[in-house]
């Protein structure tokens, strides 16, 4: 059962801090408690949108289907423990990152400290629970998500600049290198030329250096480009990001 509850936020910071709306799974057997969890969210000051599921398997079919900023997570399950679950969402493709909030009946240390270790943002027993903590809390581990999930995506980023620049690398090297090159051997020659023969060297080393020149304005225009809508990803094969430099002209390899 999916609920929608389109609150409108009554405080500036958490509407800078939140998404406008947040999608929030919970996972809890017992009719009483889940309800209860339902008309706690329903008092948020942001809109939310609420799926329910009361087994481990009913959450999994759940975090396949879209994904989530909140999962509020009982302890105590038909197929497993809340312990199971968050590791069972931190193998989801879509909710990886997923704010995950453990609810329990059940005061124990050890099983605060090793939710805590084993992902959860936070870990709130039935006893305390009410409206502003539950709230509190879930500001708390939707901004430590986003967080997360900020620096993950940055990393990504950082891999796909580091492939890009490596072309970029690979693509001067191999169009730079041939031309110089050929540069240097027409220098030489020049010196072992008598006057009468030395125009026409001269005229091949110009021509080698028009070469580089416009290989060079190419790299200019290419660093004063507009950046991408997206970053450059791998394919589905694995294959690195296409050189920066493929939309180039070819260059002529003149042997003279």
């Amino acid at each position: 059962m999916s609920h929608f509850t389109p609150v409108a936020a009554s405080r500036s910071s958490v509407a800078q801090t939140l998404p406008p709306l947040a999608r929030i799974l919970i996972v809890e057997d017992q009719r009483f408690d889940r309800v209860r969890l339902e008309r706690m969210c329903k008092t948020f000051d942001f809109a939310v949108q609420m799926d329910e599921a009361s087994t481990l398997a009913g959450m999994i079919d759940r975090l396949e289907a879209q994904s989530y900023d909140l999962v509020l997570l009982d302890y105590h399950l038909p197929d497993g423990s809340g312990l199971q679950g968050v590791e069972m969402i931190r193998d989801s493709t879509l909710n990886a990152l997923t704010a995950t909030i453990m609810i329990t009946g059940t005061a124990e240390a050890r099983v605060a400290d090793r939710a805590l270790r084993m992902g959860f943002s936070d870990y709130l027993t039935k006893d305390e629970l009410s409206a502003e903590t539950l709230q509190r809390a879930a500001i708390t581990a939707i901004q430590k998500s986003r967080l997360s999930t900020t620096v993950t995506i940055t990393g990504a980023r950082a891999e796909e600049t580091d492939a890009v620049l490596q072309g970029f690398s690979r693509d001067c090297a191999s169009e730079m290198k041939p031309i110089v090159s050929r540069m240097m051997r027409q220098m030489r020659a020049l010196r072992h030329l008598p006057a009468d023969q030395a125009d026409a060297q001269i005229a091949r080393l110009e021509d080698s250096c028009r070469t580089l020149h416009g290989f060079l304005d190419d790299l200019q225009r290419f660093a004063e480009r507009p950046p991408p809508a997206s970053s450059p990803r791998k394919g589905a094969s694995g294959a690195a990001p296409p050189s920066p430099f493929s939309w180039a002209r070819p260059y002529p390899r003149k042997t003279h």
